[in-house]
């Protein structure tokens, strides 16, 4: 009968010893962290675009008042001291939501691109007042 409950004991005693062993604790690492993935873009790109712009250079800068965003300067060759459109970068994916450019407000662009090590491929449309662009670019990063 002793042999019994002490059988019982003990195997109740190693149910709590393995109830109360710490458990692994999984590191949620993987999130994306919008600096950083923000980082990967910023700085000088070499510009070939398919709307008869030819090649030019933009500068992507960190957008001060947001982690998460860019701005892209000298977009659509429209010139360093204009008004540059914004984009949302979440891990390799660059998204324009629609918004006006230029100074003067006068175009309205959209799209998105991905970023592959060096290159960004951006589709994007402009409409101008008069015409309604459909663009690709590709962005290759410039090297210093």
């Amino acid at each position: 009968m002793k042999t019994i409950i002490a059988k019982k004991a003990y195997f109740f005693f190693l149910l709590m010893a393995i109830g109360l062993m710490p458990s692994c604790v999984v590191d949620d690492d993987d999130d994306p962290d919008p600096a950083s993935d923000r980082d990967k873009f910023i700085g000088t790109w070499n510009v070939n675009e398919t709307c008869s712009r030819d090649s030019y250079t933009v500068e992507i800068q960190a957008d001060p008042s947001n982690s998460s965003q860019v701005i892209i300067k000298n977009f659509w060759l429209i010139g360093y001291q204009e008004k540059p459109p914004y984009a949302i970068v979440t891990g390799s994916v660059l998204t324009i939501p629609e918004q006006a450019i230029c100074d003067n407000y006068s175009n309205e662009v959209k799209g998105s691109g991905t970023l592959n090590k060096d290159q960004i491929v951006l589709q994007y449309s402009v409409n101008d007042g008069a015409d309604l662009w459909s663009c690709t670019a590709t962005y290759t990063r410039a090297k210093n």
